[in-house]
């Protein structure tokens, strides 16, 4: 089982994604025209981004759709990107009435293929399954950095 309780500053960042297209799951929220989310635990920042790869940029996930999910992980304050690093991500749906928690960050279901695009970014595409809600989970070993979000999917249309 993987977990994180995040530390009080890492409370003050979240996970924002472009309008219309995920749902952050994270106090407090930030704009969602943002085009990159913030995450920071200890002296990492992690910024994620949900770009669908079938439709405009600002469209809502559809059923079968393929994204990219990409990953920077960079140091806090000087923003430069730590390459090399071997990080894990997962897909999964939600059950009803199944809510991430991003205190209690539990990765499931098969690994996404991560890898390392642009220096310190770690990306994967996958095609997305039937409508509903679904969590992703990062997952850093060392240095440890563990961060869940929930990406909702709409009917095939």
């Amino acid at each position: 089982m993987l977990y994180h309780r995040p530390r009080p500053l890492a409370l003050l960042f979240a996970v924002a994604l472009l309008a219309s297209q995920a749902e952050a799951i994270s106090t407090p929220r930030l704009s969602s025209n943002l085009p990159w989310g913030d995450r920071v635990s200890r002296d990492l920042a992690l910024q994620v981004m949900v770009e669908p790869l079938d439709r405009a940029l600002g469209s809502p996930f559809r059923e079968r759709d393929r994204v990219a999910l990409r990953f920077r992980v960079s140091e806090v304050g000087s923003d430069v990107p730590l390459p090399g690093l071997r990080p894990e991500a997962w897909l999964a749906p939600l059950k009803n009435g199944e809510a991430v928690d991003p205190g209690e960050c539990v990765a499931q279901g098969p690994a996404l293929p991560l890898r390392e695009g642009a220096r310190g970014t770690y990306e994967a595409v996958a095609r997305l399954g039937r409508a509903g809600r679904y969590e992703v989970a990062f997952y850093l070993g060392s240095p440890r950095l563990v961060h869940c979000f929930e990406v909702e999917v709409l009917p095939a249309g």
